[in-house]
């Protein structure tokens, strides 16, 4: 595996990137593997290097970002992606006498891939303030809200077609589906996504009397909104609201993790996803498809009142224990 650093390749001698030229960077991934899979009978025989699996894989990432209007900020790119191969596949057509063929070529191929992506968004801030002399003084709620596009085309080119049986039906094949690396997608995607990320945080009276300050604390961490709509889907275009919280109470000890999906599509009588929205089909805006709830909690020696000299003389007597159960000395020679 190689990987290149990140190159600028319109940036000035100085290193400065200011505007979308100078800004485009890319960098060059390339992973090389061979594999081999047999049996003890054909170890280093040639039947082991002629089941031999192997291939290159090469990727490009390129990217920019600036900013439009001060406070709105664009970040496209897209990704190529190019497929080495030394051994291809092909079909023969359908015969009575062998049916149907499959033949392995020997020789180098590739083909090449790419998508493409921008993305747009921006940063909201807005405060409550309370009246003087409340515990609780102000309230921040955080939006940053950001609308994506990504599309890959359909590599077409890459696939043909057999006759599979005597009465003449086809079908299609990549001679490439059995690259080391993958095949090439006949799937077109065209989409655009939708995220709002929201945060609250407050600005509370500290209890300790010498502070200057007041504290912050945290109401709501990263409360998060998404979905996305298929241009090239032909129903079910919407896809479900993904939402997504965290929760930190009792002093940051218990972290509280929420996440819930909605599905804007309705059911029919047999309860089957129908392609009309759940809103047009007497039920609500969304329906709740499914939730969990994660809790985690921190406990040290430290809440229960242990002082640091006694949990230091403790680990001193645990490592003694553990070095000699296990053969150690007690005056630590080794």
């Amino acid at each position: 595996e190689c990987n290149m650093e990140r190159i600028y390749p319109f940036a000035t001698i100085e290193g400065t990137k200011k505007g979308i030229i100078q800004k485009i960077n890319f960098q060059l991934t390339t992973l090389a593997e061979s594999r081999i899979q047999t049996t003890e009978e054909k170890l280093f025989t040639k039947e082991m290097y002629d089941d031999a699996v192997g291939g290159a894989s090469h990727t490009i990432p390129i990217a920019t970002n600036f900013k439009i209007l001060k406070h709105l900020s664009i970040s496209a790119g897209g990704t190529y992606r190019e497929i080495w191969t030394p051994n291809t596949i092909a079909y023969r057509n359908f015969n009575e006498t062998d049916g149907v063929v499959k033949d392995t070529i020997k020789g180098f191929d590739a083909f090449r891939t790419y998508n493409y992506s921008a993305s747009l968004g921006t940063t909201i801030y807005g405060t409550f303030n309370f009246k003087e002399g409340k515990k609780l003084q102000s309230i921040r709620h955080t939006i940053r809200p950001s609308i994506s596009y990504s599309a890959q085309p359909s590599f077409d080119q890459y696939y043909d077609t057999y006759i599979i049986d005597a009465d003449g039906n086809t079908a299609e094949y990549t001679r490439f589906e059995n690259a080391l690396f993958g095949s090439p997608s006949r799937s077109f995607s065209n989409s655009i996504g939708i995220n709002i990320n929201n945060t609250f945080e407050a600005k509370v009276t500290d209890k300790d009397t010498t502070a200057t300050e007041p504290k912050k604390i945290s109401l709501l961490d990263n409360f998060n909104i998404s979905t996305s709509y298929n241009l090239a889907g032909e129903e079910f275009q919407l896809a479900p609201f993904r939402m997504s919280t965290a929760l930190k109470l009792f002093k940051n000890e218990l972290k509280v993790n929420l996440n819930a999906t909605f599905d804007p599509y309705g059911l029919d009588e047999e309860n089957r996803r129908i392609n009309v929205f759940n809103i047009k089909n007497g039920g609500g805006l969304l329906r709740l498809t499914s939730a969990n709830v994660n809790m985690g909690y921190s406990i040290s020696s430290s809440q229960f009142g242990n002082n640091k000299e006694e949990d230091e003389e403790e680990d001193n007597e645990l490592n003694q224990m553990e070095s000699t159960s296990s053969g150690g000395r007690e005056d630590d020679l080794f």
